[in-house]
């Protein structure tokens, strides 16, 4: 689960995330609901250069998640989910890995019920601009930097 104020990041982080699961992992389904396929995205992928044969963007859910290793949801409140859609989705694909990417509340909590974050394994919050920040079941956290172009940074 990723969540965070618009224009902190998180998407940023997802996609080189992605790019880093397609190169040695497997294949990648990044459903970018949030962005759609405009240009904003599109700058994302070639800032962080991760075109790759297992890398799959799309704006809408397809019908059949099996081809691919792990999907990427930005976000599950554009497309509309609740957490038993979420559930359920696990149960249909017990074999994927699924990140969630959350918008958030004007608190800065992500946006849907608590249930989201118990059903997940790790949590990362981007609660300043350029920042992730790691806890989760398997690790006591951590944080890193999102932007590491100053380029991109500073356009973003």
């Amino acid at each position: 689960m990723v969540y965070g104020k618009p224009k902190m990041g998180k998407s940023f982080l997802c996609v080189d995330f992605a790019g880093y699961l397609a190169r040695n992992h497997g294949k990648v389904l990044y459903i970018a609901k949030e962005e759609g396929l405009d240009m904003t995205l599109q700058e994302k992928l070639k800032a962080k250069d991760v075109a790759h044969p297992n890398l799959f963007v799309t704006e809408e859910m397809p019908s059949d998640l099996n081809t691919y290793d792990f999907i990427f949801l930005d976000s599950v409140n554009k497309l509309g989910l609740s957490a038993q859609d979420l559930d359920t989705l696990k149960h249909s694909y017990p074999n994927k890995s699924f990140i969630y990417v959350f918008q958030t509340t004007k608190e800065g909590n992500f946006r849907g019920a608590n249930e989201f974050q118990h059903d997940v394994d790790i949590v990362i919050e981007v609660p300043e601009k350029g920042l992730a920040v790691q806890n989760g079941r398997f690790n006591q956290g951590g944080e890193m930097r999102i932007f590491e172009d100053q380029e991109y940074k500073q356009a973003a």
